[in-house]
């Protein structure tokens, strides 16, 4: 049976899967912890030291010290355990509840939690695991939904596009439906649903009722919200997905791409699309209407021979869908907005160049050079086996291969001047030599050739400081 129970052993899982992740700052940690932590780090560094000597002295201060190493490694695990015990009973106290802080997300009212405080952390990643584990509730894979519209899209079959889009998803969501379908479930334990019922009751107290109606909406942010629309949205994206004339639907959070093999009898894509408008107006949900800007295209792949080119910017990319003499060709090209992106990082890491050769060249070349590889590099978010990969490969894998967008950036940066501060001597020399160290470098090449580059945090850090 699933153990839901915010315990101190459960805690303990969650640390272990979190701290692997890099999401538990150490410094964090009660004293007690930390002074092991230091202890331990001292006696591995030493135990280092003697295992490059031989006498008979060292063979026996290793192995005492393999013994403390040993001992300091059960102590911090007790430590940790006592800590996560004073945390569950915390988090078990009848006083005990989420605090919603707000903020502003892109104009958008938001919210968090201060996981700084280990009774919010922990207790919010156990409600995150019951919901998850309860329901079967999973968001969408992003990187799946886009392969999968590209397999389609590359068919050749004739065929009906929605891409659409829920105006004001998260606030939106009727908190008595959703209440409803949490409280019935006998499978989720007591204390999750009065979590559950405490975070909504905070949201009331603190969201904007200007902006959000009253007893509307999940708080934007918080990351069970994830989970508690996902489960509201189970019935009605059952319901799309089983019609017989829709061959691929996917949402990702509030964003949909619809493929139709065909309408039904007497119907428009218009007049389908109106149909699908009226049924997310019976779960409370707004669909926006087609218009420029507004994440909204009907495109018919299906009536003419010919279609002149169609753009939809979904997930991250632009896809170029066009049909000619009865042949649909799909492109899967960058978003203008990342375009425009990396081009200003381009821009600023050659300013950053500039600005520093005045106190100190060296330093501005080396962080020139490290810049531009970050920016059309790759990097893996951690260190796991599973660790996120992410950068100008993997984040446009899906770019088809003639990579027109990656061909125009290198121009762009080719095209870029460097001024190094001309006071410096052999000014003209270095200036040429920087500008030749730019012209190797083909984004094309190296999106091909999928290269990595390792950066410690702090690099990362003081790199998007400039960028």
């Amino acid at each position: 049976m699933l153990d839901q129970s915010f315990s101190a052993h459960n805690f303990d899982i969650i640390y272990g899967i979190e701290s692997r992740k890099g999401n538990i700052d150490i410094h964090s940690m009660p004293t007690k912890y930390l002074d092991i932590v230091k202890k331990t780090k001292d006696i591995k560094s030493i135990i280092k030291e003697l295992k490059n000597k031989e006498d008979d002295k060292s063979i026996e201060d290793l192995h005492h010290n393999k013994e403390l190493l040993l001992e300091l490694q059960e102590n911090k695990k007790q430590a940790l355990y006592e800590h996560l015990e004073e945390v569950s009973d915390i988090v078990n106290s009848s006083s005990f509840r989420f605090e919603l802080k707000k903020l502003k997300i892109k104009g958008k009212e938001a919210f968090s939690i201060d996981t700084t405080k280990h009774t919010q952390f922990f207790a919010i990643k156990q409600l995150q695991y019951n919901l998850r584990n309860v329901f079967k509730v999973r968001q969408a894979n992003r990187h799946q939904i886009l392969s999968n519209i590209k397999i389609f899209l590359d068919s050749k079959i004739p065929v009906y596009v929605i891409r659409t889009d829920i105006s004001g998803f998260y606030e939106s969501i009727p908190q008595k439906s959703l209440i409803k379908s949490v409280v019935e479930n006998s499978l989720l334990n007591y204390k999750s649903k009065s979590f559950i019922r405490g975070i909504l009751r905070e949201y009331e107290t603190t969201k904007d009722k200007s902006l959000i109606p009253e007893n509307y909406g999940v708080p934007r942010g918080i990351g069970i919200s994830s989970y508690l629309s996902e489960l509201y949205m189970r019935d009605l994206d059952k319901k799309l997905s089983s019609r017989k004339e829709i061959i691929y639907y996917a949402r990702y959070v509030d964003d949909i791409f619809i493929i139709l093999s065909s309408l039904p009898n007497r119907k428009t894509l218009q007049s389908y699309y109106d149909d699908i408008v009226a049924l997310f107006n019976d779960y409370e949900l707004t669909l926006k209407q087609p218009g420029i800007g507004n994440k909204c295209e009907l495109i018919d792949m299906y009536s003419s021979l010919n279609l002149k080119l169609q753009k939809i910017e979904y997930l991250g990319y632009c896809i170029e869908i066009e049909r000619i003499n009865g042949k649909i060709d799909c492109k899967f090209r960058m978003k203008k907005e990342k375009l425009d992106n990396i081009k200003k990082k381009m821009d600023n890491a050659i300013k950053h160049f500039n600005d520093l050769s005045v106190i100190n060249v060296k330093q501005a070349y080396r962080d020139l050079m490290d810049s531009l590889d970050y920016i059309t590099g790759n990097i893996a978010l951690n260190k796991t086996k599973s660790g996120v990969k992410t950068g100008l490969y993997y984040s446009n894998d899906l770019l088809d291969n003639d990579l027109p967008d990656l061909k125009g950036l290198t121009r762009y940066l080719h095209s870029r001047k460097v001024e190094p501060y001309n006071k410096l001597k052999g000014y003209e020399v270095l200036k040429s030599r920087i500008e030749s160290k730019i012209k190797k470098i083909d984004l094309a090449k190296r999106w091909n050739e999928r290269k990595f580059n390792r950066f410690s945090l702090e690099q990362i850090e003081r790199m998007e400081s400039w960028l």
